[in-house]
């Protein structure tokens, strides 16, 4: 989102130098602010006043309300602190915004009906996008042993991703299996020699997608009450570089991807799955490409900058 303001001729106030910009700030037509931690920090306060100050539209986007949906999980003494400066916060941007955007538009409802008291804004969507598409994905060879990958940090409580490993440790004689993730405890969590572990720079991941083989990934959350109005921005990586996923029937994932999206999975029901893999030829295997290229496409920054100024 960075790059399609600056291509716009915008201005990204952030860092150490954040409140003299922003107390500097001309008057604008729009400000864009997106919060994508638990809590603002003291000096994003006074800046955020400036920019609502000299802006027309101040629209702000919240990522996730984990913390409206399971408060229980925040009794602790130090998670009650969590709890408060994230209700304190997420107050403070909306006071400040004259618009707000959210993942979902259920997770914008979801919101204001937690936060009653919260001063009432317009809200629409704004999902994550797709960016740096792999040019001319080639198709997997299946003549020999199939790559399948699991993305991410393994660290998110319910990541799900159990099941890969179950999947894995099934099927270690029929695929190659991979775990790309940043987690530094990430041998300590996986210890299947099987499964090959590391980590690789966004712009490489394409490369080692078809240098391994690598037909198929894994989206292993499961279906709750916050993975059903929710876009992990994985989902839209595996777009952008054209490689077809399993996944639970999550209701933002059915919108994006289409009642008819054949890697729709019970990720419980292993033998399905693999069932799926081997019934998938390299033609339909091709049309799954054009696809998810098509769907890439569709759903890049650029258009999402444009959905923000409309």
């Amino acid at each position: 989102m960075k790059k399609e303001f600056l291509k716009d001729g915008g201005e990204i106030i952030e860092t150490k130098q954040k409140f003299f910009r922003s107390f500097k700030l001309r008057k604008i037509n729009l400000a864009y602010v997106e919060s994508a931690t638990n809590r603002i920090n003291l000096i994003d306060i006074p800046c955020l006043f400036f920019l609502r100050l000299r802006s027309k539209k101040t629209i702000v986007f919240i990522r996730d309300i984990y913390i409206e949906l399971f408060p229980e999980e925040y009794t602790s003494f130090r998670s009650r602190i969590t709890y408060f400066f994230n209700k304190l916060s997420n107050f403070y941007l909306t006071l400040i915004s004259t618009s707000m955007v959210f993942p979902t538009k259920e997770m914008g409802e979801v919101f204001f009906q937690k936060n009653k008291f919260f001063p009432k804004r317009p809200f629409t969507d704004l999902p994550p996008g797709t960016h740096e598409i792999t040019e001319n994905r080639a198709s997997p060879n299946f003549s020999e042993k199939l790559g399948i990958l699991y993305l991410g940090s393994l660290g998110y409580t319910n990541s799900g991703y159990q099941n890969f490993i179950d999947f894995a440790e099934m099927f270690k004689n029929e695929y190659n299996f991979y775990i790309l993730s940043g987690d530094k405890d990430l041998k300590e969590k996986v210890t299947a020699s099987h499964i090959h572990l590391g980590k690789v720079p966004r712009k490489n991941i394409p490369q080692f997608i078809q240098e391994n083989n690598i037909a198929f990934a894994f989206h292993t959350r499961p279906r709750n009450i916050y993975d059903d109005i929710t876009f992990p921005i994985k989902m839209f990586d595996f777009l952008s570089f054209q490689l077809p996923f399993f996944s639970e029937e999550h209701i933002p994932a059915k919108r994006l991807l289409g009642n008819d999206y054949p890697l729709f999975a019970s990720l419980e029901n292993k033998q399905e799955i693999h069932r799926k893999i081997k019934s998938i030829n390299p033609q339909e295997y091709q049309a799954l490409l054009s696809l998810l290229k098509e769907l890439a496409l569709n759903n890049t920054y650029d258009k999402r900058y444009k959905k923000l100024l409309q």
